[in-house]
């Protein structure tokens, strides 16, 4: 009996021998991570590359709009007829309406014609009327004086929409027949007249979007790259002076954008866009890894060569883990260390 207890106590102690000893196996052997967990390696040297850079920075755009612009007629009477529709532009030459039978034409005039025109009235508004029958089609010169061609010119043209020649003066061109519109092409914002309907007191046939009278930059960037800038909203690209304000010609392509229509609708406060600063020309840069620039000071830092040369470099942006820099001589950078080591100054 005593052989058997001695004999299973041994058993038991050669068992707890092995665990002990694979007990150490395992706290001893170091056990490997998995691929993607290690540490990476760095690479000792890279290749600088090469880029264009237009320093873009995301800006707000804050809009200066007046109230809704209105096309009204001088026609009273009953509107037989609207083309008006939010979902396409108003053209110069189109018919809008008719009252009363009678068609009422958009023209798009630099001063807006304000009275009944005779034979050798000269002044502004017969020079738009020139232009904007030469524009459609006509070829007049513009002069600003009311002569037989300019005559003969706009009775053709009035005729052609629907206007009996028989009522037209001989002498003479009446204002009645044209409702001003102030471009070639309009976005609708609501349409007023609605057939059936007599014209309203203040001859309102359709409501423009508001009219934009400025634009210019919320908050200017911090430090951007010196050099002749643009924005980017939607489908426009405008240009923008040095404090951030929009050129007069650049007012016309906002206003046309669909953006500008939604904006403007929305109605809380001052309207804002949402645009893209940019240079007109990009800048060349070097990109290199963040880990090579040394002695950073403010945009000022080094890199070394793969020779061991330390190289001064103007730090000009940065974009995923890559920096943007630029050499004093704009020479471009070829290999370069991607760890500096200890020695992080630029000596």
């Amino acid at each position: 009996m005593r052989n058997a207890v001695s004999a299973t106590l041994v058993a038991l102690g050669a068992i707890v021998a092995a665990a002990g000893t694979a007990a150490a196996l395992v706290v001893v052997l170091p056990v490997e991570p998995p691929a993607s967990l290690r540490t990476a390696v760095p690479v000792g040297v890279v290749q600088a590359t090469e880029r264009e850079d237009a320093d873009e920075r995301q800006v707000q755009v804050t809009l200066d709009t007046g109230a809704p612009q209105l096309v009204v007629t001088s026609r009273a009477g009953t509107i037989t007829s609207s083309a008006c529709s939010t979902a396409m532009p108003i053209r110069s030459g189109d018919v809008l309406a008719t009252i009363d039978g009678a068609p009422v034409v958009a023209l798009a005039t630099a001063v807006p014609l304000w009275r009944d025109l005779g034979l050798g009235d000269a002044g502004d508004d017969v020079a738009g009327l020139q232009r904007e029958l030469a524009r459609l089609g006509d070829g007049l010169a513009a002069d600003g004086i009311l002569g037989q061609r300019t005559l003969q010119a706009a009775r053709a043209f009035l005729v052609a929409r629907g206007i009996p020649l028989a009522d037209l003066p001989d002498d003479g061109v009446p204002r009645a027949p044209f409702s001003w519109v102030p471009a070639a092409e309009n976005t609708v914002q609501t349409c007023s007249a609605v057939v059936g309907s007599p014209v309203d007191a203040d001859g309102r046939l359709v409501a423009l979007p508001a009219e934009l009278r400025g634009a210019r930059i919320d908050s200017f960037p911090v430090d951007p790259a010196p050099g002749a800038r643009v924005l980017r909203l939607g489908a426009a690209t405008v240009p923008v002076d040095a404090r951030g304000t929009v050129a007069s010609e650049g007012l016309r392509a906002i206003a046309a954008l669909p953006e500008y229509d939604a904006a403007v609708a929305s109605g809380e406060g001052a309207p804002t866009l949402t645009a893209t600063f940019a240079l007109v020309t990009p800048r060349r840069v070097q990109v290199v890894p963040p880990t090579a620039l040394i002695g950073i000071a403010g945009p000022h830092a080094c890199v070394r060569s793969e020779d061991g040369r330390t190289v001064p470099v103007e730090v000009v942006g940065s974009e995923l883990g890559q920096s943007f820099v630029r050499t004093r001589d704009e020479r471009p950078l070829d290999r370069v260390r991607s760890a500096a080591g200890r020695d992080r100054s630029c000596r």
